[in-house]
C-alpha cells in the first residue's frame, strides 16, 4: 500500500513539474518569436528562462534517484551545459546578449581547414552556413525542444498505454535533428564571445595567484573548457538520441528482421 502510494505520489509531481516547465518553455518561445531583434531577446524572456532553466536541475535528481530512466551522465551533461550558457555567460557577461556570429565561424573552430560552399548564392547549405548565431537562435533552438520534450513526457506519463500522440512521438525523434546542431552553435559561439569579457571582468576567476595551490583558475580557462567539453559530450548525446529514434521510429523493427534472415 505505502509502495503505491509513493508510485502515485511520484507520477502526479512528475506530471506537474513536466507540465509546467512545458508551459514556461512555450512562454520562452512565443517572446522570442515576437521580439524581433535578437539584442532584446534576453530582456524579454530572462525572467522565466531563468526559471525554466534552473528547474532542470530537477532532472539530474529524477534520474540518479530513478524516478525517470534516463541515463545519468547524459542528463547532467546536457543540463549542466545549458545552465552553464544561462548564468556563467548570460548572466555574468551582458555582452553576449547582443553578440551575432556566423554559424560557419563557429564550426571553423571545431573543423579548421574545412571548405565550405559559402560562395554560391543559389546553395541552401551556403545560406544556412552564413546564418547568425545569437541569443535569439539559442532561445529558438532550446524553447521549440523543451516545449516538445516536456510535453512527450507529460502526456507519456499521462497515457501509460496509450503513450503520447504519435505527432509528439515524430517532434521528439526528429526535430532534435536540427536542433540539437543549432543550440550547440549557439551555445558555442556565446561562450566564445564571453571569453573577452570574462577576461575584463575577472568575475569567474575561481582561484587567484598567490594561493596555498599555487594553481590560477580564471574565466576565460573555465569558459574554453567548457567549450571543449561539448568535443566528446555532445557526440554522447547525439548518438543516444540517434539510437533511440531508430528505436522508437522503427529502427529496431527492421534490426530485428535482418537478425532472423
Amino acid at each position: 500500500m505505502a509502495k503505491s502510494t509513493a508510485s502515485a505520489a511520484v507520477k502526479y509531481y512528475l506530471l506537474f513539474y513536466n507540465l509546467t516547465l512545458a508551459i514556461l518553455w512555450l512562454q520562452v518561445l512565443v517572446e522570442t518569436i515576437k521580439t524581433r531583434h535578437f539584442a532584446n531577446v534576453y530582456e524579454k524572456t530572462s525572467p522565466i528562462l531563468m526559471i525554466a532553466q534552473t528547474a532542470a536541475v530537477m532532472e539530474i535528481a529524477h534520474a540518479f534517484f530513478g524516478l525517470v530512466k534516463s541515463p545519468v551522465l547524459l542528463t547532467f551533461f546536457q543540463v549542466f551545459s545549458r545552465i552553464w550558457t544561462f548564468w556563467a555567460v548570460l548572466v555574468m557577461t551582458p555582452e553576449t546578449r547582443k553578440a551575432n556570429l556566423d554559424f560557419a565561424a563557429v564550426i571553423g573552430k571545431v573543423v579548421k581547414g574545412g571548405k565550405w560552399p559559402l560562395n554560391s548564392s543559389s546553395s541552401f547549405l551556403s545560406h544556412v552556413l552564413k546564418m547568425g548565431v545569437n541569443v535569439k537562435t539559442l532561445c529558438i533552438a532550446w524553447g521549440i525542444t523543451e516545449v516538445v520534450r516536456y510535453s512527450f513526457y507529460f502526456f507519456k506519463l499521462l497515457s501509460p498505454k496509450s503513450g503520447p500522440p504519435k505527432v509528439l512521438v515524430w517532434l521528439r525523434y526528429s526535430l532534435f535533428l536540427v536542433l540539437y546542431p543549432l543550440g550547440v552553435a549557439s551555445e558555442n559561439a556565446l561562450a566564445y564571445a564571453s571569453i573577452g569579457p570574462l577576461g575584463k571582468s575577472k568575475k569567474l576567476d575561481v582561484l587567484q595567484m598567490p594561493n596555498a595551490m599555487n594553481v590560477s583558475l580564471h574565466g576565460p580557462t573555465l569558459m574554453k573548457v567548457f567549450m571543449s567539453c561539448y568535443m566528446w559530450g555532445w557526440p554522447l548525446l547525439f548518438s543516444y538520441m540517434l539510437k533511440q529514434r531508430g528505436k522508437v521510429l522503427g529502427g529496431a523493427a527492421s534490426l530485428r528482421k535482418r537478425k532472423t534472415r
